[in-house]
């Protein structure tokens, strides 16, 4: 990996790297995130999705295998053994790396600084997202096979026990409000979202009903956003997103889209991510025209997003103000990048 400044360890705002996983060809494909020069690709195993960045690594996680992926800033490779498949998304807690691996109904530890397995969390059944309380003492997992959301204590490495999300619920994003006073879950296979007491000491189980509220919203939808007074769903099946205030109270819905996967604020307003249309639109109906569809999408300082045209096996660095500011060919389906 190039750009990396040694006496720092951190990158130079001049020489910084887009680092994508791309699934198709099990690569970590290098960008310079200012010119879209393709600077190389280190092999990570089978599958890779997602990536992020913990004591100058850039850690990716290999859906087709049994461990992670650790790439420091020469290119040297550290495999980490999770001891079971589907490694998916990562959370930070207490200095450990915490990755839900979806095929294994588990929550693997990691120790950043010395990249090894210190311990695995049972969980409910294809954990996906995963969310940190503030002061890091809870981590909250949605399963989407059981329905529930699991509460972890990140001290003792243990599931404290789990909120219902409803009958046949399949919870796939979870997130927490800033303060992380409430708790958000949404129900792909209901098409709602719920919100949940995260109780006392960010977490504790004593309070009798956390379901705290619940709203409809757009079919199919995938993930959420959650800001100290808004939540945002984009409703993939219906091209709407969802607006709502903190008690998921409607505040607006927001439509013509395709397929809106991802809802991001960048310069101070809110965009949306669409999979089925090359263009960014944000919610007060500004459009900025993209090469292509997009899959995911990673801000970028001064009013910049990296997007991962999946299906396309491109990446573009595109500026809100002024558009498209690189389009680069990657190797196979590229997916969840990260600045390093």
């Amino acid at each position: 990996m190039t750009g990396w400044d040694k006496q720092s360890d951190a990158p130079s705002p001049a020489d910084r790297v887009l680092a994508v996983p791309c699934e198709g060809d099990d690569l970590l494909a290098l960008f310079a995130l200012d010119t879209g020069e393709r600077l190389g690709e280190v092999p990570v195993g089978s599958h890779p999705v997602h990536a992020t960045t913990c004591r100058g690594r850039t850690v990716v996680a290999t859906m087709g295998d049994r461990a992670v992926t650790a790439v420091d800033a020469s290119g040297e490779v550290t495999q980490i053994e999770t001891g079971v498949l589907g490694p998916s998304h990562f959370a930070a807690a207490n200095g450990e790396l915490y990755v839900s691996c979806s095929a294994g109904d588990a929550l693997a530890v990691i120790d950043s600084e010395r990249l090894t397995l210190v311990d695995r969390v049972a969980v409910g059944a294809e954990p996906h997202e995963v969310a940190v309380a503030p002061d890091g003492d809870r981590l909250y997992s949605g399963s989407r096979r059981e329905g529930v959301v699991d509460v972890v204590d990140t001290e003792r490495h243990e599931r404290i026990g789990a909120i219902d999300a409803g009958p046949d619920a399949r919870v796939q994003g979870v997130a927490l409000s800033p303060d992380g006073d409430r708790g958000y879950a949404v129900d792909q296979r209901g098409a709602r979202v719920v919100a949940f007491e995260t109780g006392d000491n960010s977490g504790s189980l004593s309070v009798e009903e956390p379901i705290h509220a619940e709203a409809a919203v757009g079919a199919d939808p995938y993930d959420l956003v959650a800001t100290g007074d808004r939540v945002f769903v984009p409703g993939r099946g219906d091209g709407v997103v969802h607006e709502f205030d903190r008690e998921l109270d409607p505040i607006a819905v927001h439509d013509g889209f395709s397929r809106p996967v991802d809802v991001l604020e960048v310069a101070d307003d809110w965009w949306v991510l669409d999979a089925s249309a090359p263009r960014l639109r944000s919610l007060d109906g500004a459009v900025v025209e993209t090469s292509a569809p997009g899959l995911v999408a990673t801000p970028v300082s001064g009013g910049r997003i990296a997007i991962s045209h999946y299906d396309d096996d491109r990446v573009s660095l595109v500026d809100v103000e002024s558009g498209t500011v690189w389009t680069a060919k990657s190797p196979a389906y590229p997916f969840g990048s990260v600045v390093v």
